[in-house]
């Protein structure tokens, strides 16, 4: 008897502590590729652009980026499509079948890092531009903002689910402040 019931406490503390495999998001391969548009109003406020001069610089300067970024999304749109739907329909088989992923990866490698190269050539002349005009100070600022952009479009990782609270004396000993005898400090 004794058995058997250490025996279900174990199976239920199994199942009921596995780890689930981690779900798999969803891929967007625009951010994988640094497709993204600067808001061109809100840029000059964030770097604290106070001339009009240099406001319709930047504004025109961001402007022209945005343009160039908008026709190479638009050329590579079906490219970026085709790539999204294989891996998002793959999904978790790319975790179990190595040979499956490694083909991914490097039609990923293919397709994505053409664009992304050509992004960051039209980005090297946006900031080489806005370095023209702009104060140092104003320009880290867009060096930081630049960098925020970016940060924005990587994966969130998932969130993972905790354990609940333990009960007991642990518990205890936290609401008290800590202190192991009975909440004296003496």
């Amino acid at each position: 008897m004794k058995k058997s019931l250490i025996v279900i406490v174990l199976f239920i503390s199994y199942f009921s502590f596995s780890q689930e495999a981690p779900e798999f998001p969803k891929y967007v391969a625009k951010n994988s590729a640094n497709i993204f548009y600067y808001n061109y109003i809100e840029v000059p406020k964030k770097i604290k652009v106070k001339d009009d001069v240099t406001k319709n610089k930047t504004f025109n300067s961001l402007k022209i980026y945005n343009n160039k970024i908008k026709k190479i999304s638009f050329l590579n749109t079906p490219k970026l499509q085709e790539l999204e739907l294989t891996i998002n329909s793959l999904g978790t088989q790319l975790y179990s079948n190595r040979d499956l992923a490694e083909k991914v990866r490097k039609k990923v490698e293919i397709t994505i890092v053409p664009i992304r190269d050509s992004i960051v050539v039209h980005e090297k002349t946006l900031n080489d531009n806005l370095k023209s005009f702009l104060s140092k100070k104003q320009f880290k600022k867009w060096l930081k903002y630049q960098r925020e952009q970016k940060r924005k479009l990587l994966p969130k990782a998932p969130k993972r689910q905790m354990a609940p609270p333990s009960s007991g004396m642990n518990n205890n000993r936290r609401r008290r402040g800590g202190s192991g005898m009975g909440g004296r400090r003496y």
